[in-house]
């Protein structure tokens, strides 16, 4: 009779736990999507931006997850690092970040100081983004013509 209780125990606390385990694993799925799994896509314009003008460029990057695309970022949240550049390029800077289709950010870029110009050629650009709702990385591409 003994090891009979003892077993129904064991059964009885092995029911508890699991139950509690599913109830874990269901509250972290659903939060996963919002906080989990960003994709990032980039795609460039020159825009105006041409080699010897200070012109603005446009970097664009669509930000999205399972759940749809991710709105309403702060400009904050996304650096842009030059990975190559023409030879003797200037140093470029984000110049701002706007929102301007729902989960898609237009990254202005423009030569560091007045002084700089754009160089003609391919840059390579790093876009890293960091936020509330998770981190990513993505390669762009940006040809300045003559």
């Amino acid at each position: 009779m003994k090891q009979r209780r003892v077993v129904r125990g064991f059964i009885g606390t092995g029911v508890v736990v699991a139950v509690a385990l599913a109830a874990v694993l269901l509250t972290a799925s659903t939060l996963a999507p919002t906080t989990q799994g960003l994709i990032l896509q980039t795609a460039s314009s020159p825009e105006a931006a041409a080699s010897g003008n200070r012109n603005e460029a446009a970097l664009f990057v669509s930000v999205y997850n399972e759940a749809g695309s991710v709105r309403g970022l702060p400009g904050g949240s996304f650096s842009v690092a030059v990975l190559t550049a023409p030879t003797g390029a200037a140093p470029i800077v984000k110049s701002g970040v706007t929102e301007s289709v729902s989960g898609i950010y237009r990254i202005g870029l423009t030569p560091e100081l007045s002084a700089h110009r754009w160089s003609s050629g391919t840059y390579i650009l790093g876009v890293t983004l960091t936020s509330a709702n998770g981190s990513g990385i993505a390669l762009a591409e940006l040809v300045i013509e003559r």
